[in-house]
């Protein structure tokens, strides 16, 4: 008889906010031919618990107990955003309903990951029930859920408590493992690092022609903290004999702006919200990916997705991306618009030989990052 597992993520599929979704769906999905997979997340109904099978995978959806629902993507205020968080950290008739499904469930392991709309009242529901914990680290909200410093102090303070419950904490890279320790979470769990699954479909490419100029590509959020009006700049910056293109594939809070900055310079191609295998079409057909981010990435998926192409990838020196990048030499400064154009410019005049190497290089970085079944598989089986 297989045992159960339940992975407990605030969304799940067809719900994809972000990386982290698509690493749980993969995950989850492929972990189903070793053991009885459930998934715990969220749901925008008010009543019952919504149960479907998607892929071999048994799906619980919560009923929306809050003021809002996550999945409400509307900006709220402060007030209502801060009443919600305090809402998240503890709902008596949440808590009551979750105890009722695990109960019902009966996991010989829970692993969590992202918990808004859950909340980590969770980890002592389990503790009570004597449900071993497995903790993967994918954002900051455990610490800095909101802005208000007050507010995130309290939060934190009551999330090193409770996660003294969890027996294995893993981190999708050795920066955000560190930074939650540092910040005295998982005083009392063992600790590894596992990163994202990242399973793209591959796309041909077109060979470079040596000292033509390049196409380069932005993917993912047109936010500010992604850096990518840097980006904009520091093409516009340079002549169309460097780089003569660059598409833009996402959507965010900056994409109005790019887009009336397009009007005036052609090279700068808005392709705005696309499904993922366009993404990913785009990504095979650019000669480098830039990931120019202001905010300390956790990990960076974009990257590895970009490397199963063969594209080679510039990325800013923060958080976890440089653990992704082993040449060290295509890292730069965050915000550092003449570093960027000087490590473009070294592209563009690079040997049809050392630009191929990039390529394989490229190809070789992302394999490790295909399957972290059997990683997992080891976590559980020791925890439990």
């Amino acid at each position: 008889m297989k045992k159960k597992i339940l992975i407990v993520n605030s969304f799940y599929f067809p719900t994809i906010v972000g990386g982290a979704e698509i690493s749980t769906q993969l995950l989850a999905e492929g972990l189903s031919a070793d053991y009885e997979v459930h998934v715990l997340t969220t749901g925008e109904q008010k009543k019952k618990v919504l149960i479907e099978v998607i892929n071999g995978v048994t799906v619980h959806r919560l009923p929306s107990l809050n003021i809002y629902s996550p999945l409400d993507r509307k900006d709220k205020g402060t007030l209502k955003k801060l009443i919600w968080h305090f809402i998240n950290m503890y709902q008596p008739a949440q808590a009551k309903l979750l105890t009722k499904v695990l109960k019902e469930i009966k996991p010989d392991l829970i692993h969590s990951q992202n918990l808004m709309g859950i909340g980590t009242y969770l980890w002592n529901i389990c503790n009570q029930l004597s449900i071993p914990i497995v903790h993967t680290t994918r954002d900051y909200a455990l610490i800095e859920p909101v802005n208000s410093g007050v507010v995130n102090r309290f939060i934190h303070k009551v999330n090193v408590k409770r996660s003294l419950n969890v027996k294995k904490v893993v981190g999708i890279s050795n920066y955000i493992l560190k930074y939650h320790q540092d910040h005295q979470l998982f005083q009392r769990s063992d600790a590894d690092v596992i990163g994202n699954v990242v399973n793209a479909e591959r796309f041909g490419r077109t060979p470079r022609v040596e000292g033509e100029p390049l196409t380069a590509g932005y993917f993912g959020q047109v936010a500010s903290n992604k850096g990518v009006m840097m980006l904009v700049n520091t093409i516009r910056q340079l002549d169309s004999s460097i780089v003569n293109k660059l598409v833009i594939c996402g959507t965010g809070d900056q994409l109005d702006e790019i887009k009336e900055i397009a009007k005036t310079d052609s090279r700068i191609v808005v392709k705005g919200k696309v499904s993922q295998e366009e993404v990913y079409q785009q990504m095979a057909n650019v000669d480098v990916t830039v990931v120019p981010s202001k905010w300390a990435e956790p990990f960076g998926r974009v990257i590895i997705e970009s490397y199963q192409q063969g594209t080679p990838v510039l990325a800013t020196a923060v958080g976890g991306i440089p653990e992704l990048i082993p040449e060290k030499d295509m890292l730069f400064e965050r915000e550092n618009i003449e570093e960027l154009k000087e490590k473009l410019i070294i592209i563009q005049k690079m040997s049809r030989k050392s630009y191929e190497k990039l390529v394989s290089d490229s190809y070789e970085n992302s394999v490790k990052f295909r399957d972290n079944l059997v990683d997992y598989k080891r976590v559980y089986e020791k925890v439990m």
